[in-house]
């Protein structure tokens, strides 16, 4: 299932004499009593959302919702990101896509198999809370095949239509967005795909950040995927304007990489780095050794300017 919410709040203090006596002024109060209604956060993407390769290089894990939970305490961050997971796997999750499931074989501890009629297949470790047809439970596709687990081992599930628990936990949330790399190529899906979350909110001009795409050693310029990356990006940008933050330009330029969170490492005194950027790629300072996923650097680099453009949002 997907990881618990994620409170930063830290406990009221009390007075010594556990009496409910208020102190200071309304205004300090105010300032530092944040109220009850800040909004939740939830974030949606696939393994650079899940922060896979974030333990790599630094000398602690560098985990992008923990650094969001800390900075939008004592907001909720929801943290659904998912490793190999395509666009189509958000729509699900968000409860967007509501496909009708279908008994595939008979039932067994680790539920009943089903195939879903939107032909999609599972990817990575998936696991999303729901129902189908008011039966709570769990489709699981962390195997590689759909099961749909019911809370209730007893219950007789047949044919019905499955929709996300998830889509309730985001229902008055702010959205951050980072879905699409795995099927990049696919530039109309991917869009569409993202319009269709951005949608979903409950204010979409005000309650999304998507962020861009970054390319790796796998996407040099002159690559499909390249020109795919450059080309969901440019459409996004236009798109949503300053609710699209360009990750690829953050840490594929000069400028990028002299953040103040990458300036200790000095990148570009290092010739390696001046190859990357011509190449177009992100340097590999700042990516896990699979060459696919950031490292605790590039998590840190992306965290800092989340929070700074979530600043400039007025978020926090």
């Amino acid at each position: 299932m997907p990881p618990p919410p994620i409170a930063a709040a830290p406990a009221a203090p009390r007075p010594a004499d556990g009496s409910l006596a208020r102190t200071g002024s309304e205004a300090s109060r105010r300032l530092l009593g944040p109220g009850p209604q800040a909004r939740p956060l939830t974030l949606w993407g696939s393994s650079s959302m899940s922060s896979e390769g974030g333990d790599q290089s630094t000398p602690l894990a560098v985990r992008i919702h923990e650094h969001l939970a800390l900075a939008a305490g004592p907001a909720v961050v929801h943290a659904f990101g998912v490793g190999a997971t395509r666009s189509a796997h958000t729509l699900l999750m968000r409860g967007l896509d509501t496909p009708r499931l279908r008994p595939t074989g008979e039932g067994a501890a680790g539920g009943v198999p089903v195939a879903l009629d939107s032909g999609l297949a599972p990817a990575g470790p998936i696991r999303v809370p729901g129902a189908v047809d008011g039966i709570p439970g769990l489709l699981d596709g962390s195997s590689g095949t759909w099961h749909f687990v019911p809370e209730d081992p007893a219950a007789a599930v047949g044919d019905g239509v499955f929709r996300s628990a998830l889509a309730a936990v985001a229902a008055d949330s702010r959205q951050v967005l980072w879905i699409g790399k795995n099927n990049i190529l696919d530039v109309s899906g991917v869009l569409e795909d993202t319009q269709r979350m951005w949608e979903a909110a409950a204010d979409p001009a005000r309650d999304n950040l998507v962020l861009g795409q970054w390319p790796t050693s796998s996407d040099p310029v002159g690559s499909a995927t390249a020109a795919a990356v450059a080309e969901v990006n440019r459409e996004q940008q236009r798109r949503y304007g300053a609710h699209f933050l360009d990750l690829g330009a953050l840490l594929t330029s000069e400028e990028g990489l002299c953040c103040p969170p990458l300036a200790p490492l000095r990148l570009l005194e290092q010739s390696a780095t001046h190859g990357a950027l011509e190449r177009r790629i992100v340097p590999e300072e700042l990516c896990a050794p699979d060459g696919i996923h950031l490292n605790g650097w590039g998590n840190l680099a992306v965290s800092w300017a989340i929070v700074r453009r979530m600043q400039e949002l007025r978020w926090l």
